[in-house]
């Protein structure tokens, strides 16, 4: 690392206190000049992890929605659930599953936004408009069709690199994938790989 070598160039660049919290900090009576120096000398840099973190915190507009991308989902939220390889967006029409192609330059309906919901450690999505819970019947079909939070409406997150999830559920005491159909016609579970999610947090 690179650093200031000798008593006489630190004190002609800045000079150096502990704070309460026993952090060195530059104190200076030269400006913002010799505060940088002493920033770049010091090798004082954001960390790749930080940026991502401080990218995933950017509000912005999607469509019609001011929304957070790459959000953790958490109960009490509304989320968009977005296939991150096709670009398509998790929609419910009277409670049937549809992937459609996200267009930002139209309005987001909210049949495609979802509630985040938790029961007994176990998330639970409730579509907005429609007011089911994302769930599968004995046939292992998907839908957003019953009104409550139960065991097929139950699923777990796996949060992957960059920020998307795998969505699972349990087959007795195996988690299988939720994953998107190729054409779009709704939700498949797959035991090995799976569709990497995206939850985008939609503000009020």
């Amino acid at each position: 690392m690179t650093g200031i070598t000798n008593a006489r160039d630190a004190e002609s660049t800045a000079t150096s206190s502990l704070s309460i919290d026993g952090v060195m900090t530059p104190t200076t009576g030269t400006g913002d000049s010799s505060i940088q120096e002493w920033l770049r000398s010091s090798n004082i840099a954001p960390s790749p992890s930080s940026n991502d973190e401080f990218q995933r915190n950017v509000t912005e507009h999607l469509g019609s929605l001011r929304v957070t991308r790459l959000s953790d989902p958490r109960s009490n939220d509304t989320f968009l659930i977005i296939d991150k390889s096709q670009n398509r967006i998790l929609t419910c029409h009277d409670g049937n599953l549809h992937l459609e192609h996200l267009n930002t330059d139209k309005p987001i309906s909210k049949c495609s936004q979802w509630l985040c919901t938790e029961r007994d450690g176990f998330k639970g999505f409730k579509n907005v408009t429609g007011r089911g819970f994302l769930g599968h019947d004995i046939w292992w079909d998907f839908y957003a069709k019953v009104p409550h939070h139960k065991g097929w409406e139950s699923f777990t997150l796996s949060r992957k690199e960059g920020g998307y999830y795998w969505i699972q559920c349990l087959d007795w005491w195996t988690l299988w994938q939720v994953s998107a159909r190729s054409d779009g016609r709704g939700l498949v579970a797959e035991r090995d790989g799976g569709t990497l999610w995206e939850f985008v947090k939609v503000h009020e």
